[in-house]
This record gives C-alpha cells, sequence and structure tokens, in this order.
C-alpha cells in the first residue's frame, strides 16, 4: 500500500508539474572547474584549476555513433561501461579500476545513486536527445559530493535552451530495434518548461536478451532577482528485459523489470558576498528479479518466489558561501534517508505487507532503514596565478557511526587555457544493502562488512590552445576494506568480503585538434590503471577485475553540403578470470570495436546511418555474457520552433 501511494502521488506530480532545470556552465571539451560548478543549479562564480571535468556536449553528442548514456560514456578514458543486454537495457559504470557501486550519479546536481545496487544506477528516465552536455569528474571529493564518489563522479545535465521548440524523432534497425521520442521546450518572462516522453525496444541480440522501456521527464524553472532561481523536475521509467546469464551463467532464463521515480526541488541565490542554496528530493527503484522468467522457463521446486525489492531515498541539503578577496568558504550540511523493503534484503519484520504489482500470496518479509548526516566545511584560496582549497567532511549513519574525510587541492596556471594541479583526497563509501544481505542460489553476503576507505594522490595538466587541447592526469589510490564478491572455481557460490587493502595506480592521457568543416575532430585517449593484489585462488567478481588498458581514437570531418560522418575506435584489454559455463577458468582476451556514423544535417533536420560493432566483434565485458555483434540502425531528428 505504501508503494501504491507513493507511485500515485507521483503519477500525479508528472502530471501536474512542467519542470526544466536551468544549466549555467561553459560547454568547452575539456576545463578546469571549480567544485561549484559541477552541480548544474548553482552559477558559476570561479573557476579555481583544481581539478579537470571533461564534458561532452549536445552538439558532439549529436554526430557521434551512440544510441544511448551508456554507449556515450564508454568512449571516455579511465571511464569502463560493462553492459548486460544492449541499448541501455542494463550497464554498470566504474572508473580508475574502481566497482560499479563507487560511481556517484548525478542528474541536474541531485544524487540519484541507488542504495540497493550499483547496477540501478543508470535506470534514468531520459533519454540522449534530451542532453545537453554530461560532465565527468575522475577521482574522489566528498567534500564536494559527499558519499559514493569513491572514484568519480557522473553530472547528467539535461537541455536548457530559451527556444519554444518541438523535437522528436525516431529511429530503427535490426533486431527489433524501435525508439521514438518527443520533447517540447517552451519559454515566457521568467519561466523555463520542457518535457520529453520517449520509447525504446528489441527482441534481442540472443536468446532471451528482449527488453523495452519508456521515459517521462518534465522540467521546469523559474529565475527572479528577488526570489532567486527555482528548479523542479519530475521523472519516471518502466523497464523489463530478459537478462539471460546476466548475474549467473548457469541460469540463462533470468528475468528482471523495474519502475524509477524521481522529483527534487531545488533553490539558489547570490546575495552580495554570499551564496545561498538548498536541495530536496525524493527517488523510488522497485525491482522484480526472476530467476526462471514467467511463462519460459520450467520453475524447479526449490524456487519458490521471484525477488522483490523497493528501495526508497529522500534528502535535503543546504548550502552557503562567502567570497571575500582573498577566495571562498563553505559549508553545508545534507540528511539522506535510504530504506529498502525486500523478501531477500534486511532485517525480519514483524508485519509483513503485501508485495505491490505481484500475486496477493507475497509479502515482504524484510527492511532496513539507514540515515546519514553529511557535513563539510572548506576554504579555497586565489592568488594570482595560484588558487588552493583546504576541506574537512564527516559522515553520521545509523549502521556505521562516524566516519571522516578531508581533501587538499592546488592548482597553478601557465597559461591562459592552462593550468596544473594536485590533489590529495580521503573518501568512503557504505557497503550497499545487496553487498550486506543478499542470498540467492549463487551468492551469499555478509552482513558485517566494513566501509570502503581510500586516500587518492593526483597530479594533472590541461592546456588547450590554436585548435589543440590536451589533458594529462597521474593518480595513486590506497585502498582499504574494499568491497569485493569473490569464490573458488570449484565453488557454487560468490561471497561478498573486505579486501585488506588494494592500491590502485594509473592515468588519462587526451590529446585533440579541431579545424574547421573538414576536421570537426580528431582525438585520441589512453588510460592505464593497475591494482597491485592480486586474486590468488579466488575469482573476483568486481574489485579485482578491472579495464588495465582503453585506447580509444575519434574522427569527425566534413564530406558535402552538409554531410559529415563520425568514427570511433577502441581497444580494451581487461585484467581478471572468470569461470566459464563448463566451469573452466578463462582469461579477458583484449579485444577491438569499431563504430561509424554518417549524417545530413541542417538547423531542422538530421538524418544519420550508422553501426555499432563494424568489426563484428567477439567479446565480453562480463566473462561469458556475450555482447552483441554488428548492429546497424538509421533515424531522423526534426527541430520544429513554436510561435
Amino acid at each position: 500500500m505504501i508503494l501504491k501511494k507513493q507511485l500515485w502521488m507521483m503519477t500525479l506530480l508528472l502530471v501536474g508539474f512542467t519542470l526544466h532545470v536551468q544549466a549555467q556552465m561553459d560547454t568547452t571539451q575539456i576545463h578546469p572547474l571549480s567544485e561549484i560548478n559541477v552541480i548544474a543549479t548553482q552559477p558559476k562564480v570561479a573557476s579555481d584549476a583544481l581539478r579537470i571535468i571533461s564534458t561532452i556536449t549536445a552538439k558532439e553528442i549529436q554526430s557521434l555513433p551512440v544510441q544511448n548514456i551508456n554507449e556515450l560514456l564508454d568512449y571516455l578514458p579511465g571511464v569502463d561501461i560493462r553492459t548486460r543486454g544492449s541499448n541501455g537495457a542494463q550497464a554498470d559504470i566504474s572508473m580508475r579500476g574502481g566497482t560499479f557501486d563507487q560511481v556517484l550519479i548525478l542528474l541536474n546536481g541531485v544524487n540519484i545513486t541507488d542504495p540497493r545496487t550499483g547496477h540501478a544506477n543508470l535506470d534514468l528516465p531520459i533519454d540522449l536527445n534530451m542532453v545537453d552536455r554530461i560532465e565527468v569528474l575522475q577521482g574522489t571529493s566528498m567534500n564536494l559530493f559527499g558519499l559514493s564518489a569513491f572514484s568519480g563522479a557522473i553530472n547528467i545535465i539535461t537541455n536548457s535552451t530559451d527556444k519554444k521548440q518541438v523535437k522528436a524523432s525516431v529511429s530503427g534497425g535490426d533486431l527489433g530495434y524501435f525508439a521514438p521520442n518527443v520533447g517540447i521546450h517552451y519559454a515566457k518572462n521568467k519561466w523555463k518548461v520542457m518535457g520529453a516522453a520517449s520509447y525504446n525496444q528489441s527482441t534481442g541480440y540472443t536468446y532471451n536478451t528482449d527488453y523495452q522501456y519508456s521515459n517521462l521527464f518534465l522540467q521546469s524553472s523559474y529565475t527572479d532577482s528577488v526570489l532567486g532561481n527555482w528548479n523542479l523536475q519530475v521523472g519516471g521509467q518502466l523497464k523489463a528485459f530478459g537478462s539471460n546469464s546476466f548475474y549467473s551463467l548457469k541460469y540463462p532464463d533470468q528475468y528482471e523489470a523495474t519502475k524509477t521515480g524521481l522529483v527534487s526541488l531545488q533553490w539558489n541565490k547570490r546575495i552580495g558576498a554570499f551564496s545561498l542554496e538548498a536541495q530536496a528530493y525524493y527517488r523510488t527503484h522497485y525491482d522484480r528479479f526472476e530467476l526462471f522468467r514467467e511463462g519460459v522457463a520450467t520453475f524447479p521446486a526449490w524456487y519458490k518466489s521471484h525477488n522483490y525489492h523497493i528501495t526508497d531515498v529522500a534528502g535535503g541539503s543546504m548550502k552557503g558561501s562567502w567570497f571575500s578577496r582573498i577566495g571562498k568558504t563553505s559549508a553545508g550540511v545534507e540528511l539522506r534517508n535510504e530504506h529498502i523493503i525486500s523478501n531477500v534484503l534486511g532485517d525480519a519484520i514483524d508485519t509483513k505487507p503485501a508485495i505491490p504489482f505481484a500475486p496477493d500470496t507475497l509479502y515482504f518479509k524484510f527492511a532496513r532503514n539507514r540515515l546519514n548526516l553529511n557535513y563539510f566545511a572548506e576554504q579555497a584560496i586565489f592568488s594570482g596565478n595560484w588558487s588552493a582549497s583546504v576541506g574537512f567532511s564527516g559522515n553520521y549513519n545509523t549502521m556505521f557511526q562516524n566516519n571522516f574525510a578531508f581533501g587538499a587541492n592546488l592548482g597553478y596556471t601557465f597559461a591562459k587555457n592552462g593550468n596544473l594541479y594536485a590533489n590529495v583526497n580521503r573518501s568512503l563509501r557504505l557497503p550497499t544493502f545487496t553487498d550486506l544481505y543478499y542470498k540467492s542460489a549463487t551468492q551469499i553476503a555478509n552482513p558485517n562488512l566494513k566501509p570502503e576507505e581510500s586516500l587518492t594522490a593526483e597530479l594533472g595538466m590541461r592546456w588547450a590552445n590554436y585548435g589543440f587541447r590536451t589533458n594529462l592526469s597521474v593518480y595513486y589510490r590506497i585502498g582499504q576494506n574494499l568491497i569485493d564478491w569473490v569464490k573458488r572455481a570449484d565453488e557454487e557460490k560468490w561471497q561478498s568480503v573486505n579486501h585488506t587493502r588494494v592500491d590502485a595506480m594509473g592515468g588519462e592521457v587526451n590529446v585533440g585538434y579541431s579545424y574547421g568543416y573538414w576536421l570537426k575532430n580528431i582525438e585520441i585517449s589512453y588510460a592505464y590503471c593497475h591494482l597491485n593484489k592480486e586474486a590468488g585462488e579466488l575469482l573476483s567478481k568486481y574489485a579485482l577485475d578491472y579495464l588495465e588498458h582503453k585506447l580509444a581514437l575519434h574522427l569527425e570531418h566534413g564530406i558535402y553540403k552538409g554531410f559529415g560522418a563520425s568514427w570511433q575506435a577502441t581497444y580494451q584489454s581487461r585484467n581478471g578470470a572468470y569461470s566459464d559455463k563448463q566451469g573452466n577458468t578463462q582469461t579477458y582476451q583484449p579485444f577491438w570495436l569499431l563504430d561509424g556514423r554518417i549524417f545530413w544535417q541542417t538547423d531542422k533536420l538530421h538524418v544519420f546511418l550508422e553501426s555499432s560493432n563494424l568489426l563484428n566483434t567477439h567479446y565480453y565485458d562480463y566473462g561469458g555474457i556475450e555482447q552483441p555483434g554488428r548492429w546497424v540502425k538509421a533515424g531522423i531528428t526534426v527541430n520544429l520552433d513554436l510561435k
């Protein structure tokens, strides 16, 4: 009943509100930003060159041979997207040898990270054509993000425009792929409004990999010199997909269905030398996992029920900054409540409510709640070409008590578009509810897990001029109590454990050049990562199974009168081993992928023909889960101005 009321309230919000979050940042491809700039609703007030954020803009996205956010993120150096299924059905994101639970996901500056599992972090109620830009921070900063930004953060910012416009598109292709969507922008006086709806489906590239999902997203912003800037967003997603061997190679008939809803309200205002901001948000995620797909597989006698989970996250935060002649003084506090009710995860409960959207005979048996209080203070100093900051942050959690972190950053601007920086940051991540409680035919969790901790040092350089751009970074991360799922080759069940210590070292380099119509962009990037702990006799499911080498080559060029082409070649070499379907231990093999798109565009029209995996490469992101071969798609987008 609780979930039904929440979903009913969410539906009313989706119908009753129209939303748009106003983003106010530059859209250069690689640029230094201060801590406050990574959150879209905050005004740009300083650029302290203390870290580098990679940014992909909507204009760049339009020409790339990608159809969803997961594919787009996979082009970035240091970012590891490991997909199950295709076209956004499900994917895990990790950075710099970290796990998929260690990356913070924000939508317009709102933390939508799922406390049950990182598998649900990319269940986003938006499509790629709604994105204005995506900002990627490699490395950690608890002062900036709070918990979960253990190895990096992704901030997805949706479109902001003063135009009155309707945008509609449809694409289709092999294997029953079909994806229509429509969006509308409207601006008048102090208001901006945007709404979008979309649908995506495919019959699947192999047995039991079909999927379908739909998104609805509404935004609104109001700007007033007295009342400040107000931003509201509401979104919802329905998703269902065949999960052939996604979580265990032993069971090819898995299936999963999810429902996601979110709402947030943000406010900020500048008063003289002071900047104030506040935020309130709520996210709910419903998940039904079938080890044996209904209507397809035969249930064995020991299989009693599917897994059902509902995760609710509610939070609010306040932050204030004071700007003086020497720099910026900031302090903030956030209260975040994380709750799960499930028939698998949590502690046993006395009152057992019925599971919504399930047979009347099924009830929730377990639940868990934890409350987080996050707080921080930071001082940034600017003097000539030098900038520096030092900060302290803390977290009190009702399950894990008090934990603390700090950050120290130094930057030097040696040219108009060039800077050097050095960072040292301590961070931590709390175990997810899955890490603590999950039990199944193939997994058994440890409720006594400790939070992960890390200390990361990083050096970097960025420079851009005369059409050239480059950035370079190297890092060393000391990780303690890293959480992983491990087993021996002859064992059936994975167990969650804390590794005593796992250190990571590596770096990224990116070099690009742009020159007019004929050579719009040429870019090469390389990322290297090495972990100093070996698995030994144990097979590692996540923490010691990482992307060691990633080389990416990108070329976009004009052809003739509005025609152009975009090409992306990627080389990946993964460290680690896995058990195949026969129980034999296998190592990951390196592979090349080639994607390409040919397009024709005007101000009102964009037509494309593209193919992913042009070489029809046979490869795995997760051991034994085969990825799609060559996949051809075509589509058209139309922009119509409203009077």
